[in-house]
C-alpha cells in the first residue's frame, strides 16, 4: 500500500509541474536551440525527418494558448509514465 502512495504523491507533482510549467518558462531560447542558433541561424528551419506531433508542447493553430501546453504537458506525462512502466515490467518478469 505504501508503494501506490508513492507512486501517486510523484505523479501528483509531475501534474503540478505540467501545470506551471508552461507559466513560469521562458520565451528566450536557451541550451541546445540556442546553441543551435549561433552555430546556424538557418538549422533551425531545416526540414525534420519525422513531423512531431506536439511541436513545441501546443498544437497546430493554438500555439499561444497555455492551457493547450498544460494538456500537452500532461499528455507527454502520462505517456512517458506508461512507457517507463511497460518496460520495467517486461524486464522484471524475466
Amino acid at each position: 500500500m505504501e508503494k501506490k502512495q508513492l507512486y501517486f504523491g510523484i505523479f501528483i507533482v509531475a501534474i503540478v509541474i505540467c501545470i506551471l510549467s508552461p507559466f513560469l518558462a521562458s520565451g528566450d531560447p536557451d541550451g541546445l536551440e540556442a546553441s543551435a542558433e549561433h552555430l546556424n541561424p538557418d538549422s533551425l528551419e531545416a526540414s525534420q525527418v519525422i513531423t512531431p506531433i506536439m511541436p513545441d508542447y501546443t498544437l497546430e493553430g493554438m500555439e499561444d494558448n497555455p492551457l493547450v501546453g498544460v494538456a500537452c504537458l500532461i499528455v507527454g506525462a502520462i505517456i512517458s509514465v506508461a512507457v517507463a512502466y511497460g518496460v520495467f515490467y517486461s524486464i522484471s518478469k524475466k
